[in-house]
């Protein structure tokens, strides 16, 4: 390719695409600029100002502040630390070529990475980590037994920033921790993971194997003390699907217990070792009947502790409306303490017969 060819090439490798492969954090979009951190001089990044400008009509960038601009695969060129014939080469293999300057979609940064890869991960994650004396005297207080706490591997977040920093590269020297949910990349492209005061939560399905982390705050935040352990709009992060926890849910399944906290369903699972799913942040029964739909399921009861979640209301209303019609038995169980579940009445149901 000569010259004058390669000049007029380079204004067709699409900004966008090529600020998907660089991972670029993208802020907002006015008219036909999108707006970014830069990743060269990383402006404002804990206030989250953009300063570089990416023109989809064009195909250039510029940072207002250190000065850079030119276009797009000089941009790839300079982050990947290589030359511009490399990355010409690069970008026309990853399909960022658009003569006809297109409208490009972006997919999401990553797809969530399969359940084998996840627990492998998060178990090698959570050998790294500590529980605090004060989370485990809380666990215990609730009627957790140490044995308990070891197996279901509770840890308390790190709150200090270089500890997330240290134990992420560790972790990314073992594994690729593109589409693992919490873990992310900062502007310097080093990994770390989201922040909380709290302790993590291992979300385990039928086979034992951890699908997801939770995170049970030690004070409440927008009304819940429970939030996933997620990266979602992070550079390189990757948003939890909303995952259930669920116990011995067999086909001859008559009741199940139901419960709006991990904490607490893991609390039933290993006290009582009933038929239960526990679930967060859902906004209907779809996921719940899924599980149901081929069991004989007739009973639910909904377990609940007293003045954990402020949007009780909203969830009873919103996930039980489906369930009601189905001719489901519904009873509610609200706890004061943890240990309540082991009362001889727990599973006791007074509703004798299906709603119409």
């Amino acid at each position: 390719m000569n010259k004058l060819d390669y000049e007029e090439v380079q204004k067709h490798i699409n900004i966008l695409n090529v600020a998907y492969h660089l991972n670029l954090e993208i802020i907002e979009k006015k008219g036909n600029e999108f707006k970014a951190i830069c990743p060269l001089c990383g402006y404002n990044k804990l206030s989250k100002i953009p300063t570089l400008s990416l023109n989809i009509q064009n195909n250039k960038y510029c940072c207002s502040r250190c000065g850079a601009g030119g276009y797009s695969i000089g941009l790839y060129a300079k982050l990947r630390t290589i030359d511009n014939k490399k990355a010409f080469k690069e970008l026309l293999d990853r399909e960022c070529f658009s003569i006809q300057k297109s409208n490009i979609t972006i997919s999401p940064i990553n797809e969530i990475a399969d359940i084998n890869k996840r627990n492998e991960v998060y178990r090698t994650f959570l050998s790294m980590l500590k529980l605090e004396k004060s989370h485990k005297q809380l666990l215990t207080n609730l009627g957790f037994l140490n044995s308990t706490i070891d197996e279901q591997m509770y840890k308390s977040i790190p709150n200090k920033y270089i500890q997330r920093r240290i134990i992420s590269h560790r972790l990314s020297k073992m594994y690729d921790l593109a589409g693992i949910p919490g873990f992310y990349q900062e502007e310097d492209f080093k990994w770390t993971f989201s922040a909380a005061k709290g302790i993590f939560i291992p979300i385990f399905d039928e086979n034992n194997k951890i699908q997801a982390l939770s995170i049970h705050l030690n004070k409440p935040f927008n009304d819940t003390k429970d939030m996933w352990f997620s990266s979602n709009g992070k550079i390189n992060g990757t948003a939890t699907k909303n995952i259930l926890s669920q116990n011995k849910i067999e086909k001859d399944t008559n009741t199940i217990v139901l419960t709006d906290t991990f904490l607490l369903g893991n609390y039933i699972k290993a006290s009582l070792d009933v038929p239960m799913i526990a679930f967060s942040k859902i906004s209907n029964s779809y996921q719940i009947l899924k599980v149901i739909e081929n069991t004989n399921v007739d009973n639910i009861i909904f377990a609940f502790k007293v003045g954990e979640n402020q949007n009780l209301d909203y969830i009873i209303n919103r996930v039980f409306k489906d369930l009601i019609p189905l001719g489901y038995n519904l009873e509610n169980k609200p706890l004061i303490n943890f240990k309540d579940v082991l009362a001889t009445d727990f599973l006791t149901l007074y509703s004798l017969k299906k709603v119409a």
